[in-house]
């Protein structure tokens, strides 16, 4: 019972002292132009200067709300940032996707070191046509950030496969997708992903690379030491949450990753994820649920983010979510909670608007 207290108790110090440099990076990044939003944003956070001196305690969390403040001045901080940022910056982790011998390799720990430290997003990768895809899906409590999440995700792979591939490299044939509207800040995304193609308005929000990439060699890889990283990483990381993803989650990361798109019909999802129709039935019915409860389980949580978090009328809400009429929809939303969505809303509304 001791050995893995230990390891837990490590993976957390690991990841504190990855964000102490994180939070370093973001300080450099800011000196010039606003020295003291920094601190404004760590006051945020509520970490002591105790805490940012010993690297103990932080976490994942205290990064994403320092970036989400400095990001409402400064959209294209994220950009700025991972410039700057160094594989190195990850500690044990960076050292061990720095002596991978693949592309590849590399990319899969820094996918194990997400799912154990953010709680924002997870990605899925999986291969299609020619490319290896790395798409994001936000979690229930960070649906509405799509953009943030968007750019977090593809600027940070983007920059791994750069650093592993070394400055040589011809980067041609990749492709950046972002399931919006080019923002005010466009400029910055296609500089930062030069000369990769940046499409906005797309399907989905995905970072897609030449398959034939993840075999390019790490320009740092050693072998050897490669094999005592791994291993060292391999502890503290302990094992993945997700090592592999049930049916039910992949399911609803493609629903959320398509929020006031048309709900895919049953064959479209399982076309969506690669496999017969019959077979997502199958594997859904073995782990105790169906589509047609996910879909409505999707349908219900993003009303209730839409109903707390927008102004969007319950007639566009209900068209967002691809029910035909209002009324369908507040029936199955009275089911679902017990009360229906007007109920959310007024409660919602007076709790954001208390008397004066």
């Amino acid at each position: 019972m001791v050995q893995p207290e230990i390891e837990i108790q490590s993976r957390f110090q690991e990841e504190s002292q990855i964000v102490v440099k994180w939070l370093s990076r973001l300080h450099q990044c800011l000196q010039d132009q606003s020295p003291g939003l920094f601190k404004e944003a760590i006051a945020r956070t509520k970490l002591s200067n105790e805490q940012l001196r010993s690297g103990e305690g932080l976490t994942q969390e205290h990064f994403d709300a320092s970036m989400d403040f400095v990001r409402r001045q400064f959209p294209d901080i994220i950009f700025r940032f991972m410039r700057e940022l160094d594989l190195h910056d990850l500690g044990m982790l960076g050292y061990a996707v720095l002596s991978c011998p693949t592309v590849g390799k590399g990319l899969s720990l820094m996918a194990r070191y997400l799912e154990l430290t953010s709680d924002r997003y997870t990605e899925d990768q999986f291969v299609e046509g020619n490319f290896h895809v790395i798409r994001p899906a936000s979690t229930w409590r960070h649906l509405g950030e799509d953009e943030s999440i968007a750019e977090d995700c593809l600027c940070g792979n983007w920059q791994a496969v750069r650093l592993m591939l070394g400055p040589e490299s011809d980067y041609h044939g990749a492709q950046a997708h972002f399931a919006y509207a080019p923002p005010a800040h466009h400029d910055a995304y296609h500089a930062y992903f030069e000369p990769c193609n940046v499409h906005f308005d797309a399907k989905h929000t995905e970072l897609k690379i030449p398959l034939t990439w993840l075999e390019r060699p790490v320009t740092t890889a050693n072998v050897m030491v490669s094999d005592v990283t791994a291993s060292i990483c391999e502890r503290l990381l302990g094992p993945g949450r997700t090592a592999r993803v049930d049916t039910a989650r992949s399911v609803r990361r493609l629903l959320l990753s398509r929020p006031g798109k048309k709900m895919l019909r049953l064959e479209e999802a399982a076309e969506e994820l690669r496999m017969s129709t019959a077979q997502l039935r199958k594997r859904l019915y073995r782990a105790g649920t169906s589509y047609k409860s996910i879909v409505l389980e999707v349908r219900m949580k993003l009303a209730q983010h839409y109903l707390e978090s927008t102004h969007l009328s319950i007639q566009e809400i209900a068209y967002l979510l691809d029910y035909s009429q209002p009324g369908p929809f507040s029936r199955a939303f009275k089911k679902y909670f017990g009360y229906p969505p007007n109920a959310l809303r007024k409660e919602t509304h007076s709790i954001s608007s208390p008397a004066l």
